[in-house]
């Protein structure tokens, strides 16, 4: 539980979940006997199932543990992890334009806490960087730093991070510009917000964000035509 509410409360992770409206009804542990059962599946599709996102955001579970259950996996493994499943609340599958918009969101995990490093914010005697496992070299180099991450999870689906590398490029600038401000979205498992529609529970709020930002990107593919 102490790990899901460090999650849910990581300045980056909140950062994102502003940024792009988004809204996770529940968070949760990926439960290990259940993952045990989906070896063979990992086995098939050639990685290891590491969360779900069920109904775009509704729900989502996190592998918290080892393999062997002894302990729990790495916190910056954890943080990558359920960017990656939030990047699911706009795409299902493991397309180019899935990995531009995580990529672009571990781009702004990543610029959070290299903002937050050079303030005077601490938390329990210790900078949030420091406390979401992030070293100066990786906050100094974040480009390479993704790019290092991506060749190995998009290697699996048959892709390159070569072929996103504008996006990745074009997000990075503007995070530095600061050209990007939005004081909208919520932090994960808050069941209500008000939106230009008015919607009365959680997968409404859910299913909404997800269709509003896909007209925005449809929009954003027609203008570029």
């Amino acid at each position: 539980m102490q790990l899901l509410e460090k999650l849910a409360t990581d300045p980056g992770i909140v950062a994102i979940m502003k940024e792009r409206e988004l809204v996770v009804g529940t968070l949760g542990e990926l439960d290990p006997i259940d993952d045990r059962l989906m070896k063979k599946k990992e086995e098939n599709s050639g990685g290891c199932v590491l969360g779900y996102n069920t109904n775009h955001g509704l729900r989502i579970d996190i592998k918290l543990r080892s393999n062997d259950l002894s302990g729990f996996r790495s916190y910056p493994e954890l943080a990558s992890t359920l960017i990656h499943e939030l990047s699911h609340n706009w795409v299902g599958e493991h397309n180019l334009l899935f990995w531009s918009n995580f990529a672009q969101m571990r781009a702004e995990y990543l610029y959070t806490h290299s903002q937050l490093r050079n303030s005077s914010i601490i938390v329990h005697g210790k900078k949030t960087a420091e406390l979401a496992g992030l070293d100066k070299e990786k906050l100094e180099n974040v480009f390479d730093f993704i790019m290092s991450e991506l060749v190995q999870e998009m290697a699996q689906h048959g892709l390159h991070p070569n072929m996103i590398e504008g996006p990745i490029r074009q997000r990075i600038q503007e995070l530095e510009e600061n050209s990007k401000n939005s004081s909208n979205g919520h932090r994960l498992g808050e069941a209500t917000y008000t939106t230009d529609n008015t919607a009365s529970s959680t997968r409404e709020l859910v299913l909404a964000a997800a269709e509003r930002r896909a007209r925005e990107q449809q929009k954003k593919e027609g203008d570029e035509r």
